[in-house]
This record gives structure tokens, sequence and C-alpha cells, in this order.
């Protein structure tokens, strides 16, 4: 029995040896710790981010996106085989899947996709009012960029050289959901522009309209008449790209819109200074009769209400117009050429000759994320390289080498292949095949470098001047 007790004994000291003693304090050893056969512990590699902060590839690993695109009125295949999304995806790793439909059918499809709730991956050059922007961020379902501003160093320094841009794309909330259409090219900023079908006038000896009056008396002639000589009355005396720029022409000469269109239908009564909201006043019932007459008459396009700019350049290419009033007159097709601007703005019943359509340089904010992207940080990255130098001339100008060069002060300028193409092609023609810009819209900046000195022809250059 002793010996039973003096081995639990014995055990029990062991098992209170191999407890757990409270740690000594540790001192810096003074001398180098001493070498040892035993392999050192393998640390385990640090994983690679899958987004780099800057730089190419945007991505370490390739990613595919789903976006919901508008095209323009140049794109005539394919918009996924554009050149530049083949280029792109080369640079940076991504590639993006896009459906893309005709811009009148931008609103329908929008409404399906939320109301669905099968979103993409990423909303591209397509606008969202701010009203449906603030509906749409408050259930989650477009995220806030400015969450990602980290990424997108392009477009924070804008943002931050322009309070205007910031004051413009920012919500109620103080966040920003999507990329805006920057328009720094000035004259891009007067929309539309009044073009007369010089051919025709000149060639029965009608004077060029001054007035409103005037105006009617030029289209009753080009309504009544076969002016485009194909043995039909078909004429079109007054075409216009879109329905808002049928409103906004006509304002300033019943003297409303006296500060601009940036403040939609308020300005300022000029009998009395104070702000007054236009749809009230007597002007406005004198410009919806107007508008009425152009309508009625059949003076106008009678799908103003529902036309874009494809099916206004269809018409064109049919020698239809009369009068265009419309961004840019290589919207008219093969017949760009046979029009001039009206030399001035265009006088109403009262004497006004303002004009009102003169646009910010925020032009709608047009592309987003969406809740169901994954990779929101390299999506943010893909598109602010669109607002940086080398992207905006990549997005506007396309391949270089092939759409364009540098000329001797390093300024881009476009190749042969697009100003006199071997096939015949027109510019626009060609680069429908390469960028994706026409028809607005677009997240990236208009200058005048990339943009206004080579694609606002002179005709348009002098339309705008005499606005």
């Amino acid at each position: 029995m002793k010996k039973f007790l003096y081995l639990l004994l014995a055990l029990a000291v062991v098992l209170a040896g191999c407890a757990t003693q409270p740690a000594a304090p540790t001192q810096a050893p003074t001398t180098a710790p001493a070498a040892t056969d035993a392999p050192a512990a393998t640390l385990a590699p640090t994983e690679a981010p899958l987004v780099n902060a800057t730089g190419f590839p945007i991505v370490n690993e390739p990613i595919t996106l789903k976006a919901f695109a508008v095209k323009g009125p140049y794109n005539k295949g394919d918009f996924n085989e554009l050149a530049i999304w083949k280029k792109y995806q080369e640079m940076t790793g991504i590639k993006v899947e896009f459906t893309a439909v005709e811009s009148a059918q931008q609103q329908e499809q929008l409404g399906l996709i939320f109301a669905s709730n099968q979103l993409p991956d990423m909303i591209f050059k397509c606008g969202i009012g701010t009203a449906d922007q603030t509906k749409y961020a408050d259930e989650g379902t477009l995220l806030p960029i400015s969450d990602y501003m980290d990424y997108a160093p392009n477009y924070a320094k804008i943002i931050n050289d322009r309070a205007e841009v910031g004051k413009s794309v920012k919500l109620a909330n103080g966040k920003i959901y999507g990329f805006p259409y920057l328009v720094f090219a000035q004259p891009a900023l007067i929309s539309p522009k009044l073009f007369i079908n010089k051919v025709w006038a000149d060639g029965k000896g009608i004077q060029y309209p001054k007035t409103l009056d005037e105006l009617l008396t030029v289209l009753r002639a080009f309504r009544d008449s076969d002016y485009n000589g194909n043995g039909e009355k078909d004429e079109i005396p007054l075409g216009i790209e879109l329905p808002d720029s049928f409103y906004r022409s006509f304002y300033g000469a019943f003297g409303l819109s006296n500060h601009g269109m940036v403040n939609g239908l308020w300005d300022l009564d000029p009998a009395t200074s104070k702000l007054r909201y236009m749809p009230t006043s007597d002007a406005y019932k004198e410009y919806l009769q107007y508008l009425n007459v152009l309508y009625t008459e059949k003076l106008v396009d009678q799908e103003v209400f529902t036309v874009d700019i494809a099916k206004f350049s269809a018409k064109a290419q049919q020698n239809l117009y009369g009068l265009a009033f419309i961004h840019n007159n290589n919207y008219l097709s093969d017949y760009k050429n046979d029009f001039t601007n009206l030399p001035a703005s265009l006088e109403g019943p009262h004497g006004d000759k303002l004009y009102a359509g003169r646009n910010l340089s925020v032009s709608g904010q047009n592309t987003f994320i969406t809740k169901a992207n994954k990779y929101p940080e390299a999506t943010v990255r893909w598109v602010d390289y669109f607002y940086g130098d080398e992207g905006i001339c990549l997005f506007f100008m396309g391949i270089e080498g092939e759409t364009w060069q540098k000329d001797a002060n390093g300024n881009p300028q476009y190749t042969d292949f697009v100003k006199k193409n071997p096939d015949g092609l027109s510019m626009e023609d060609v680069l429908g095949k390469y960028v994706a810009w026409s028809g607005g819209g677009n997240p990236s900046v208009a200058d005048d470098l990339h943009f206004g000195n080579h694609l606002i022809p002179q005709i348009t250059l002098d339309g705008a001047a005499a606005l």
C-alpha cells in the first residue's frame, strides 16, 4: 500500500512540473542565436491583390464584366467588336460583354432591367436622371462611386479642380453614383444650332429667315415644292435631332429661359426681376401656340416627339430636310455640306432675340455600377481611365498608328485612313468601327484637343459662333 502511495505522489510531482508556468520576463539577446541544423519554418506567401491601384493591367487575373449600353448612330455592327474594346482588354485584363441597344430603346430596356432585378455589373452610356438615381441609390441598387474614389484619380481631380462638376454630380446625400459626360469643347456647349439647306434656298432665291414669321414662310415653301427633285412632295421642312431640341430652339424668341437652359423651366420675369415659372407666363402660351402651328401645318418632322439621332440621320440621307436644328451638321450624312448656319438667332413677335440653347459642361451622368458587381474597384478604374489624357484619346480617337498619330508638336491627329479613307468611307463610318462616342452620353471628356479640333466641322463652328 505504501509503495502505491509513493508511486501516486511521484506521478503528481511529474504532472505539476509539466503544468504551464508564468513566462519569465524576456530580455533582448546580447548575442546572435546559436546556429541549428533544424529546418527553418516556411512562411505562407502573401497573396497578390486582384486589383492594382495604378498602372496596367488593372487586375492580376482576368475578369469579365457584363454591361448594358446604348450604342451610337455610327456604330453599325456589334458593339462588342469595336476596336477599342479589344485594345483596352489587352491593357487592363478586363473583358466587358456588352448588351447594346439603340437610343430609342434605352428607357424601355432600362426599365425592364431594374424591374426584373436582372442587373448587369455596369450601365454604360445610358443616362439616368437625378430622381431615378436617388431612387435606385436608396434601394441599394446602384453603388456609390464616391466610396471608391481612390480608384478614380482622374475623375477625382476634375471634381476637385472644377467646382461646378462636383456640385452637379452629387446627390442630396452627398454621394456620387454616376460618371458624367463632360463637354469642355466650347462650340459643343451650344445646342442645337440652326442650319438651312443652302442648295434648296439659294436655288430658289429664298432669303434666310431672321424672324419667326419669316421662318414660317420659308418652311411653307419647302413643304409645298419638290426641292429634292425626286418627283414626290416628301420634303420635311424642319428636321430636329431630338425632342428636346425642338423645345429649346424657340424659347429665346419668346423671351423665355433668359438665364439659360441650366435652370430648367425657371427664369427671371423681365418685368419684375423675380423668379418666374415659365409655363405660367403669357410668353409660354405664345410659345406653345407657335409650336402647334409648326406641327399641325406639317412644317416640322411629324416624328419630332419620338425622333432620335439615328432616325434623323436616316432621313437626312434621303435629302429630305430644308432646315435642321441639330448639334452637329455631320448628322446630315452625305448632305452635310449642303447646309449652312443661319446668321443669328431668330427674332420673336415682341423683338426678343435670345438663344437659350447653351448647356452646362456637365452633360448628365450616364455610367453606373450596380450591386451585382463583384469587382467595383476594378470597374471604377476601368471607367476612370477615360477621364485622363491617354484614355480620352483612346475613347475619342481610337488606336494609335491606325486612326491617329502624333504630329510634330506631339498633338494627336487623325490619320489619312480616317480623313481620306481609301475605301471612300466618311470619318464617321470609319470611326464607328473603332470608338463608342457617337450619340453622346459618354463617360469621358470631350475637350478641344481630342474632340473639338477634329470632330466639329467648320459649318458647325460657324453655327455656334452665330448664336
